[in-house]
C-alpha cells in the first residue's frame, strides 16, 4: 500500500497518492460529532443539543455535557509523515467556558484536561484516554493523550505507527465516509 488517493473538502479536488509528507498530506481524520452526539436520534438533537464543526453542547437535564475538536498528531515511524485526527474532547463545562470565552485571543494560551469522545480507527477503548488539550490562540487545540494514562496512544505518539497502519487507519475512515 503506497498513496493514499481521497477527495478534499477543504480544496474541493482530488489527491492522488497522498504520502503524508507537508507537500502531499493525507487527508484530516475528521469526525461529525462527539459519540454521544452521533449516537442521539434527530429528535434528541433538535432538542438537546447544539453543534457547530469545533464545539458541541448536550443538555442531561442537570448537566451539561462540553465537547471541542483539536488535532491529534501521530508521527510515522522513520519518515516524515504524519497522521492527523481531528477527533472531539469532552471537558469540564468550566474549561469549555474559559476556551470559548478566550476563542478570538490571539495571545490567549489555555490548558485543559479531557477525555477522547471519538472513536479512532485502530485504537482501543479511544473514549477512556485522557488527554491534555492546549489551545494556541486561534488555532485549533492540540490534543495530547495523557501521559500518565498508559494507553497505547501515549506509545504511538511518542514512538510513531508504521506507514501500514497510518494508512490502514485512514483507508477504513475513507471507507466509512463512503458507506453514508
Amino acid at each position: 500500500m503506497t498513496g493514499i488517493d481521497y477527495d478534499c473538502e477543504g480544496c474541493g479536488r482530488r489527491h492522488e497518492g497522498a504520502d503524508g509528507t507537508e507537500a502531499n498530506p493525507w487527508p484530516l481524520l475528521e469526525f461529525d460529532g462527539p459519540e454521544a452526539y452521533l449516537r442521539m436520534n434527530p429528535w434528541e438533537r433538535v432538542f438537546r443539543a447544539r453543534a457547530t464543526e469545533e464545539m458541541c453542547l448536550i443538555d442531561n437535564g442537570d448537566t451539561v455535557d462540553c465537547y471541542v475538536t483539536g488535532v491529534l498528531s501521530l508521527p510515522v515511524r522513520d519518515e516524515e509523515a504524519r497522521l492527523l485526527y481531528v477527533p472531539w474532547v469532552k471537558l469540564r463545562e468550566a474549561d469549555y467556558v474559559d476556551l470559548l470565552e478566550n476563542w478570538g485571543n490571539l495571545r490567549f494560551r489555555g490548558s485543559y484536561r479531557g477525555t477522547l469522545a471519538s472513536v479512532l480507527p485502530g485504537c482501543e477503548h479511544p473514549q477512556a484516554v485522557p488527554v491534555l488539550v492546549t489551545a494556541p490562540g486561534q488555532l485549533p487545540p492540540l490534543i495530547e493523550p495523557d501521559p500518565a494514562s498508559g494507553h497505547a496512544l501515549v506509545r504511538e505518539q511518542r514512538e510513531g505507527i508504521s506507514r501500514q497502519e497510518a494508512e490502514l487507519r485512514i483507508r477504513s475512515m475513507l471507507l466509512e465516509d463512503t458507506e453514508v
